[in-house]
């Protein structure tokens, strides 16, 4: 094999490698969950602004903060569970990162957020073309 055929191999297999692991992220991070599916993430400043860009497109969209001083900060590795007006769970899902978005159907929804046990808890409605976003906050 010269020295041109070795290269252009090398690029094809980095090429190939790079878009296997890509797509894996891309396939861990939208999931659908019973009714909802979602898009957690944000972790970095690169993925934190495609979050805020993709954030327009879900009706729901939570945000995890721990307080800290001297400054909040993001936290990730949050359990997420969403009920519908009829207690039925429609997302079960642990974020990735400090924003989790929702894709759900009008109606009232109870959200749960547990963070090292501690647990917090928001009504919302979802109305079409409406969009709710939620921080959460933990005290360390």
């Amino acid at each position: 094999m010269n020295k041109h055929s070795l290269f252009a191999l090398s690029v094809l297999v980095a090429a190939t490698t790079a878009f296997s692991v890509n797509a894996a992220q891309a396939q861990n991070t939208r999931t659908a969950a019973a009714a909802a599916g979602y898009l957690s993430g944000g972790i970095g400043q690169d993925d934190a602004a495609n979050m805020q860009r993709e954030a327009k497109n879900y009706p729901l969209e939570l945000e995890f903060v721990v307080k800290a001083t001297p400054k909040d900060e993001f936290t990730a590795d949050v359990h997420v569970k969403i009920n519908d007006a009829h207690s039925q769970t429609v997302l079960d899902a642990v974020s990735k990162g400090p924003f989790f978005l929702a894709q759900l159907p009008p109606g009232h929804y109870r959200i749960e957020a547990i963070k090292n046990g501690q647990s917090k808890t928001r009504d919302v409605a979802i109305t079409t073309g409406s969009h709710q976003h939620i921080m959460f906050e933990w005290i360390e």
